[in-house]
């Protein structure tokens, strides 16, 4: 078929029907380019038409728990099952399977930029240009409590969790390692 495409181009508007053809091709082409970028854009919601349902429900588990740490009753996990194969292949979360119950233990989120992903699609804007502020802002030896954090920007812990690692990942701080303790310290 391409080469059909190809002839059109070529002949271009020296025939009457090659020009209606042409611009067919300019609006599939154009389709195809748009696909591409809107997968490069957004690569999450690309991997499962279910996953951007499927994050919402997460992101609302999530808020609710405070927690990265979620499990949801039988149904779920049968309805979002591919998707939910598919984050777990991409280490965006992690589970516990057995023979009977693939998700005996729930599941855990364990990827920060997929919880930036869930924000994306949930959170106001507003309080994550806060929460961003605030940490970009943290200086040299200055230490962030996430408890403040959350109580200053009213978004869940494992969020303001996640921008910290996000920040240790490019060097700018570091994350306490004591379990259950939410802290950054900066270091530029």
């Amino acid at each position: 078929m391409n080469w059909l495409f190809s002839i059109i181009r070529i002949a271009g508007a020296s025939f009457p029907m090659a020009s209606s053809l042409v611009q067919i091709q300019a609006e599939v082409d154009s389709n195809a380019l748009n696909e591409r970028i809107a997968r490069l854009e957004d690569p999450v919601s690309n991997l499962h038409e279910d996953i951007p349902e499927l994050s919402r429900a997460i992101y609302k588990a999530m808020c609710a728990s405070n927690s990265i740490d979620l499990d949801f009753d039988d149904d779920f996990y049968v309805r979002y099952g591919r998707p939910l194969a598919i984050l777990e292949a991409r280490d965006y979360i992690e589970a516990d399977h057995a023979l009977l119950n693939p998700y005996v233990g729930g599941i855990f989120i364990t990827d920060p930029s997929y919880i930036m992903y869930l924000c994306a699609l949930e959170e106001d804007l507003d309080k994550m240009e806060k929460l961003i502020s605030i940490v970009d802002s943290c200086g040299i030896g200055n230490m962030l409590d996430g408890h403040e954090v959350q109580a200053e920007t009213e978004l869940p812990l494992p969020v303001i969790d996640s921008v910290f690692e996000i920040f240790e990942s490019k060097g700018y701080g570091e994350c306490s390692e004591t379990i259950g303790c939410s802290q950054y310290l900066g270091f530029v």
